[in-house]
Formats: C-alpha cells, sequence, structure tokens
C-alpha cells in the first residue's frame, strides 16, 4: 500500500485528530462497521499521525519499529500471533514515545488467543495504543468490548464507492451500478463485480422473472444448482442486493405492508444465516418462495 485514499468518515477522523492535538488519547480503540468501508485506513492515518509523518512510508510497508500489525492467518489469530504482540508492547518505543499496535478482523481471536489478548488491555503500556478493527462487534468478548473505546463507522455514501471504484481503474457505468448495489462496502462492490451472474439472478428474483416452473424444475435437479447456491456468503449477498433494491424503493414512495413484509423477510433470513448453521441453499429456496409470495 503505498498511499491512504480516504473516502468519508468524516466525523471519527476530526475527532481523532482533536484528540491527538488536545493530548487526550486512550489506550485502547475499537473500530466498528462494516466490511469494506474503510476502518483500517483510518486506523492507518491514526497511526501515521501517532508515529509523526516522517513514518508514514514504513508504517503503511509495515516495517516501522513502533507499529505492529496482527491480522488473520487461515481466518484466524492464533494464540503464538498474540504472544508475538505482547512481546512487542512489552518493549520501550525506538523512534518516539508511543506505539501503536492494530490488530485487523480482531472478532476471529481464537478463545486462548482473545483470553491472552485481554490481559494486555487489562494492563496496557502507558507508550502504546492498541486499535483493533471488526465489523462484527459480537463475536467478540464482552469483557475486550469493555475496556475499549468504540468508534463507529457509518457506510459509505454511493458516490465515494463509486470515486474509489474509478480510481481503481473501473469503467465509469459500471463503477456507477456497482456502487449502487455495494450498501456503502467497496468490498461488497468489488465482489459483485466478479460475480455478474449472482447480481444478473437478484435482479430477476426481485422483479419476478424468475418463473415457478423453473425453480421447480431446478430443484428437482439438484446436481444441477449453481455452487453459489450452497454458499453462505454468496447467498447474504443476494440477501444485501434485495434489500438494496428494497430500500431505494421504500425511499422513494409510499411503504406498503407488502415492502414491509419483504424487509422483514429478509431482516430474518440474515439473521439465520450470520447466526446458526443452516443450509443457505435451504434458505434461497425459501426466499424464492416466500418472495414471489409477496408480490408488490
Amino acid at each position: 500500500m503505498k498511499n491512504l485514499s480516504i473516502k468519508g468518515h468524516q466525523g471519527v477522523r476530526e475527532f481523532l485528530g482533536r484528540i491527538l492535538e488536545e493530548g487526550r488519547v486512550g489506550h485502547a480503540y475499537l473500530f466498528v462497521g462494516r466490511e469494506g468501508i474503510g476502518k483500517r485506513l483510518v486506523a492507518l492515518e491514526f497511526a501515521i499521525k501517532i508515529l509523526g509523518e516522517a513514518a508514514r512510508g514504513r508504517v503503511l510497508k509495515g516495517i516501522h519499529p513502533d507499529f505492529f500489525l496482527v491480522e488473520p492467518e487461515k481466518g484466524l489469530i492464533a494464540i503464538d500471533a498474540v504472544r508475538k504482540a505482547q512481546d512487542w508492547l512489552s518493549l520501550s518505543p525506538m523512534e518516539g514515545d508511543t506505539k501503536v499496535l492494530l490488530v485487523d478482523d480482531a472478532h476471529v481471536l481464537g478463545e486462548e488467543a482473545a483470553n491472552a489478548f485481554l490481559k494486555s488491555l487489562e494492563e496496557p503500556p502507558l507508550s502504546s495504543i492498541i486499535v483493533l478493527i471488526t465489523p462484527f462487534t459480537h463475536q467478540l468478548l464482552p469483557t475486550i468490548i469493555s475496556r475499549c473505546q468504540m468508534m463507529r463507522f457509518g457506510p459509505l455514501r454511493g458516490r465515494e464507492v463509486e470515486e474509489v471504484l474509478k480510481e481503481e481503474g473501473m469503467d465509469a457505468s459500471l463503477a456507477r451500478e456497482l456502487a449502487a448495489l455495494s450498501q456503502g462496502s467497496v468490498s461488497q462492490a468489488l465482489a459483485l463485480r466478479e460475480e455478474e451472474g449472482l447480481v444478473k439472478y437478484a435482479k430477476a428474483l426481485y422483479h419476478g422473472e424468475l418463473t415457478l416452473s423453473s425453480l421447480l424444475r431446478e430443484l428437482s435437479w439438484r446436481s444441477n444448482i449453481p455452487p453459489w447456491k450452497r454458499d453462505r456468503g454468496r447467498v447474504l449477498r443476494v440477501v444485501s442486493l434485495l434489500r438494496t433494491m428494497l430500500r431505494g424503493e421504500m425511499i422513494g414512495g409510499s411503504i406498503s405492508p407488502t415492502m414491509w413484509e419483504r424487509h422483514m423477510l429478509l431482516d430474518r433470513l440474515e439473521e439465520y444465516l450470520y447466526q446458526y448453521n443452516v443450509n443457505p441453499l435451504f434458505i434461497l429456496e425459501y426466499l424464492e418462495l416466500r418472495w414471489r409470495s409477496l408480490a408488490l
């Protein structure tokens, strides 16, 4: 990462800048908000402001002696990674008065790792500032949450997502379309670019262009069902796309009882997919049939 191109979150960034100027920086912060909206970029910007502008290049490359990054390996932050971070925290700063520890995707701390990390929050070194990042606070130990100052990040505006996509080299018309479906998340927009078929499917379902006969025919030949329909993350993206399209319609006019029922349906299915070990294909089959019965 050669530079930081941060969009949005002006309130959070101004607050962090102000507490730095006033010397009121706490020992631990928890950056919370959905995936792909720039929490990590803001955390890196915060670390650079703490360590000084001269530290920018080395912080972004991860080689500054007073900056330490912990992130998942194979979907988990293990106890060994926490112990390395704790050993680093025990040392004095090498180039200034303060060190910064950044823990990305803190919700995947293993049980042993989370309990060990809690000790660092209970007795933080005076010379260190700890920043945790997560989209899923419910997966963190309540005791970890209680020892951090929470900073909430809202979704990006559509035009901000669009700007990022165009900066990444995406065609302007495609960037505009995906930004509108992204729910304020750059990573969501990028995922949708790779899954054009999923987007077309969600649009067809929303507009009632999937016929009942085609659904029943597909259900009777399960071996031909596309693999993505068995993937929890992709089925969640379908739910998110439907929610985005429904929200646009609800904002643009009067809200009918059917719109509200569809909204509640999506809420309930999203909860099942996040919280319970349900078969995503079963959820999708139920969504297809229930959505049809709630014709607008």
